[in-house]
């Protein structure tokens, strides 16, 4: 059923209100035939099946009004209406008496279009307690054989030799009324709207709300008040403030007419801070008061984590799109790319090899966007074992677990509401997790580790994986649902050797920005150097490039960056095919064989951290820090032997 059913009394109104249905494309009108006997079970069907607003007319439009708690819209019967049917009877008739019967708001000035027009008229006027039966009786009784009326004088004359005359509705008045009855349901959806969005935010809100009218009898009482409080929302609605609020001083604010700011009282044991007290004025009288309520700890915990905030400021993106140094045509695709989703919420997946710039492109696309002044919060997935990475996410409430902070911890979406959360390596987030931070996405809410209560959160997502997503789907390794939901736009960085023209500017870049933090002479490449860097197969891309620049400027003696300044950089054991079966020595100790096999597991499984972890039975976080450190134990040798 749609939302406007029209309940017409005869089939030629149903016609006339379904050319005007068409006519003007009412999409949300219904036409309902009925007659005195059913006409309250059609409309009940109606109303039932959805309708908003019911149009009618007559007795019909009375009777429906009596019965049912919804608008009922009147089609007007207009004096052209009556004139028509009037207009019938003198084509038929000889100038007898006529009878015209119906309802007031059918017949209205019947009588006297009817001595207009040189009729000869007796007109009665019935209602929904009327004898219809017995007053057409006594017309007949008066020698009276035609009609002039509703459906109910159809229906009643049984007479025969009589005549009946219908007094119809036209185009114009059902159009109108049809009209009358979409406004009304667009104003009732305006109000509903309104009304729930208050309803929403005076929930939403974390103070206490109360609001009385010009009697001191409470209109409003949100949830945050309850807490407080200890009464329920039916409970307080309707009763005086003070029977609720034995402390409240709101009635006060009818009394004086003015507002007071930041007072502290105490409510059902607790401090709170009456943060207003404010009356309603309209027109010039007071119809009523509002105040709010803050738990005083709420404020003192809400004034220390500002503190913190603007202490650590350390949620911030560094960086944008200006930051990255290139010359290739496809780098300037990925930043056209890049700036163009900056101008959306929606979540972004980065993708590509390691090393190629994902967080600055990462956050490059925060600081373009409408959340720049937000924080940006990053985390690498890879980096934390499964048991904090949960908690570091979402946080957890106080006591949840031993050696949590007693106070309990937020969690990252909770730092970074407003702004971006950068999700780092989500490949390697488990399965179980994949499953909450789906749910966040989705719901926009998180919940702490131990709690029970719901925490809205507006964050951006921007995701960044090294390893094919989809592919891992296929394998059951990654949920499809959250795939498709952080990929709504993708964004693929390609490696450095896919864009060599790149090479030599990043390198000029790389070698200035050493050679000053190292406090050197203003440096420069030897061209064979250069040509030597545009050749080279850089597997680890740009981080493997300024790991080479570094080292460069590192051990060279004078002012020109040569060849030999830049051979002797750890290279990984696959850069020319498959990864080799780990090879052994009688010189290497435990440690030694240990490292060598887990770099051989480290290789095989593409880089991933979560299946290296799972072969070797070790905790990624040990993991991590043992690949860390192998690296840098690398680098350290090969430092030294270049020095000898």
């Amino acid at each position: 059923m749609k939302e406007i059913a029209v309940v017409t009394p005869f089939s030629s109104m149903a016609e006339v209100t379904r050319r005007v249905v068409e006519e003007y494309g009412y999409a949300n009108v219904d036409v309902l035939e009925a007659d005195p006997d059913n006409v309250l079970l059609r409309a009940r069907q109606a109303i039932d099946g959805g309708a908003r607003v019911i149009v009618s007319r007559g007795g019909f439009f009375e009777l429906i009004r009596s019965k049912f708690d919804v608008p009922v819209v009147e089609i007007k019967v207009t004096a052209f209406d009556l004139i028509d049917a009037f207009g019938q009877v003198k084509r038929h008739d000889g100038g007898e008496w006529i009878g015209i019967m119906g309802f007031r708001n059918v017949i209205y000035g019947a009588e006297i279009i009817a001595n207009v027009m040189n009729l000869r008229a007796v007109c009665r006027e019935v209602t929904n307690d009327s004898d219809i039966a017995a007053e057409m009786q006594k017309m007949l009784g008066q020698g009276i054989r035609t009609f002039v009326g509703d459906n109910n004088v159809k229906l009643t004359v049984a007479a025969p030799g009589c005549r009946v005359f219908l007094v119809h509705s036209g185009n114009q008045a059902m159009q109108m009324a049809i009209q009358q009855a979409r406004d009304i349901l667009y104003a009732s959806r305006q109000q509903k709207e309104k009304a729930q969005q208050f309803a929403a935010i005076i929930d939403f809100v974390h103070d206490g709300i109360v609001a009385i009218d010009n009697r001191g009898c409470i209109t409003v009482f949100n949830s945050a008040l309850e807490k407080i409080t200890g009464f329920s929302r039916q409970d307080a609605i309707g009763k005086r403030v003070t029977e609720v609020i034995p402390e409240s001083r709101l009635l006060s604010a009818l009394e004086r007419e003015s507002s007071v700011i930041g007072d502290i009282q105490t409510l059902n044991g607790q401090t709170v801070v009456a943060a207003s007290r404010i009356p309603v004025v309209v027109d010039g009288e007071v119809r009523g008061a509002v105040s709010t309520y803050q738990d005083i700890t709420d404020v003192q915990r809400l004034e220390q984590k500002i503190r913190i905030q603007l202490a650590e400021r350390g949620f911030v993106a560094q960086y944008d799109f200006s930051d990255i140094i290139h010359r290739s045509a496809a780098m300037a695709k990925c930043i056209r790319m890049g700036r163009k989703f900056a101008q959306y919420d929606t979540s972004v997946l980065i993708f590509g090899p390691s090393g190629v710039g994902k967080e600055l492109f990462a956050q490059s696309i925060h600081n373009n966007g409408a959340r720049k002044k937000a924080p940006f919060v990053a985390i690498n997935c890879a980096a934390l074992p499964e048991t904090l990475i949960e908690s570091e996410l979402f946080g957890y409430a106080e006591g949840s677990f031993t050696g949590a902070i007693r106070k309990g911890k937020a969690g990252l979406f909770e730092i970074a509401h407003g702004g971006t959360i950068f999700l780092d390596e989500i490949s390697e987030l488990p399965l179980l997790l994949q499953g909450r931070l789906l749910r966040v996405l989705q719901e926009k809410q998180v919940m702490r580790l131990g709690d029970n209560k719901l925490i809205p959160v507006d964050v951006r997502i921007i995701c960044a994986t090294n390893r094919d997503l989809r592919r891992l789907v296929e394998s059951g390794q990654f949920r499809g649902d959250l795939y498709f939901r952080i990929a709504i736009l993708s964004l693929y960085v390609p490696p450095l050797n896919d864009r060599a023209e790149d090479i030599e500017l990043l390198s000029a870049h790389f070698l200035k920005e050493f050679s000053d933090r190292y406090r050197k002479e203003p440096m420069s490449f030897h061209r064979e150097a250069l040509d030597h860097l545009c050749r080279h197969d850089f597997r680890g891309n740009v981080r493997e490039l300024r790991g080479m620049v570094e080292r460069a400027v590192v051990l060279a003696e004078g002012r020109v960056v040569g060849i030999a300044d830049l051979e002797g950089m750890p290279r990984l054991a696959d850069e020319t095919g498959d990864s080799p079966e780990p090879s052994f020595r009688e010189d290497m100790t435990l440690k030694d064989v240990e490292d060598a096999y887990i770099g051989h597991v480290f290789r095989k499984t593409g880089g991933s951290i979560k299946a290296s972890s799972a072969i070797l039975g070790v905790g990624r976080t040990t993991l991590w820090r043992r690949i860390r450190d192998n690296g840098r134990a690398r680098e350290g040798q090969e430092g030294e032997e270049a020095g000898g």
